[in-house]
């Protein structure tokens, strides 16, 4: 037997109310069940729902669940076991199946794996969803990340590259740099929208800030900063071992972070072709 969804205190807003109408409706529609992220959501014939991993799709032998706060667990931890600080990341786990009762189970098991994305989703598909640029969001930041204010256009746009592409990031990104500004990325696409710079980003941008600082004080004779000749050696050190193990996600101080490397592709393999150009006589 199914178990029904977890009471809430206090009662739902409204939106959050018209979201699983809206997203229950929308699976329905579809009798081979919808993705959405990494999710394939399915409504049963008899009644409740089914959700798994879109790559689990047609499998048999998964671990079962009827509890939507099983969700939960299973969006904490990737498939190696490190814990996952962005939940729209494409490292969700596989080998699990979850059958909830009703819509409003539904809609809590998909906000323990996408929190707030069923909101938001809807919001979009009602025109009503607000965004929030780079430099408002910016503006509202302190403490240690109130340096974030002073990056430059370029940086939020190597930042957002690096840090928001589908490879990283299962959202589509609508926010832009400011009004005036439009990010210069692929925007992803995704089910899920992304209205506004999140925390992940954020603490990236404060990294890539610092970056943008020793690039300015601490450039060498062949013009690369300490980190980027740090993030070099670690790259070769770790290719010669055959194998090249990325940090944890969201441990940007670490040179070999994904997102890291990502941002070191558009700013430091520029620098290293113009250096061998110049060196070379080639144009």
């Amino acid at each position: 037997m199914y178990r029904a969804s977890p009471e809430t205190t206090p009662a739902d807003p409204p939106v959050a109310i018209a979201a699983r109408e809206d997203f229950a409706s929308w699976v329905s529609e579809a009798a081979e069940g919808r993705e959405f992220a990494e999710a394939l959501v399915r409504r049963l014939p008899e009644g409740g729902y089914e959700l798994r991993h879109r790559e689990d799709a047609g499998k048999e032998d998964l671990e079962p669940h009827e509890d939507p706060r099983a969700a939960r667990e299973i969006a904490k931890l990737t498939e190696g076991g490190e814990y996952r600080p962005l939940k729209s990341s494409p490292n969700l786990r596989r080998g699990w199946l979850l059958r909830v009762a009703d819509e409003k189970a539904l809609a809590a098991a998909m906000n323990y794996l996408y929190p707030v994305a069923l909101v938001h989703w809807h919001l979009r598909r009602c025109g009503e969803l607000p965004l929030t640029s780079y430099r408002e969001n910016a503006a509202r930041q302190s403490g240690i990340y109130k340096r974030v204010q002073k990056l430059s256009e370029k940086g939020v746009q190597d930042a957002a590259k690096a840090c928001c592409g589908d490879a990283v990031c299962l959202k589509r990104t609508l926010w832009d740099v400011d009004e005036e500004t439009p990010l210069e990325m692929e925007r992803g696409g995704g089910e899920i929208p992304c209205p506004e710079p999140c925390s992940v980003f954020v603490s990236f941008a404060r990294r890539v800030r610092l970056f943008e600082r020793e690039e300015r004080r601490d450039l060498d004779a062949i013009g690369l900063s300490p980190t980027e000749k740090d993030d070099l050696a670690a790259l070769v050190e770790a290719a010669a071992t055959g194998e090249v193990g990325f940090a944890r996600e969201a441990e940007f101080e670490e040179p070999l972070n994904e997102r890291r490397m990502r941002y070191r592709e558009l700013t430091l393999v520029p620098k290293l072709r113009e250096t061998r150009s110049g060196e070379t006589g080639l144009s």
